[in-house]
């Protein structure tokens, strides 16, 4: 198995993210603290959004397994997680163990279907990891198929195709879905896991590490989720 994937199997990577303009910690010198504590609370990895962020934390933490990603927004085009060439080379050149990529059946801001650009990256880059981030057993497909090292089920939820299971909470079942027809794949379980419980489920499921974001490094979003359900 490959050193970096070693070292993440079985265990849990903190996705360090404050991507809200009105969030108090959306700022590198906060994304590195909060890695710090993850680093305390004995997470193995990190996930980081922007060049900045994953530069500061990779370079505070050499060692340790970073997932970076650079969101884009386009108007107009819903795929806005690391959706060029582009982002990639900058994260490349960053030393990002990682590269996440929107790996879902939909169009980027260059008229290619997103999963398209784990092929390219495999082309230009053949030892670079990347990570496919997908909603539905179909993105799964075209992803192994493009090459991806990662399936990941971050965007379950958040798309088109997959937005009536947002309330149903991390996606268990997409996880046994991928496993019983992919039983070589390596997978990340992401999106919408709060509790240790879950936690484990996502593993009995079948995965092969976590991602845990929200639930450990926004505090803005766990209160607001309390309010809103003592409401």
């Amino acid at each position: 198995m490959n050193e970096v994937l070693a070292k993440i199997k079985g265990k849990l990577v903190v996705s360090c993210q404050a991507n809200e303009e009105i969030n108090p910690f959306n700022s590198p010198e906060e994304m590195l603290r909060m890695a710090q504590a993850g680093k305390i609370g004995g997470c193995v990895g990190f996930r980081a959004n922007r060049p900045e962020n994953v530069k500061i934390i990779k370079e505070a933490f050499p060692d340790m397994p970073m997932i970076g990603i650079w969101k884009v927004v386009t108007e107009g085009c819903d795929v806005y997680i690391t959706p060029t060439m582009k982002e990639v080379d900058v994260l490349r050149d960053l030393g990002t163990d990682i590269i996440a990529v929107d790996g879902t059946d939909r169009y980027n801001c260059e008229g290619k279907k997103a999963y398209e650009l784990i092929r390219e990256i495999k082309e230009k880059y053949p030892d670079q990891l990347v990570m496919a981030d997908i909603a539905t057993i179909n993105d799964a497909r075209h992803c192994v198929a493009a090459g991806a090292d990662i399936i990941s089920t971050t965007l379950s939820g958040y798309t088109e195709d997959s937005k009536e299971k947002y309330a149903l909470g991390a996606d268990f079942e997409l996880i046994k879905e991928i496993r019983a027809e992919f039983p070589d794949s390596f997978i990340n379980a992401e999106g919408r896991l709060w509790t240790r419980e879950e936690a484990k489920k996502a593993f009995e499921s079948g995965a092969d590490f976590i991602v845990i974001g929200t639930a450990i490094t926004n505090p803005m979003t766990i209160t607001k989720r309390f309010v809103d359900y003592i409401k």
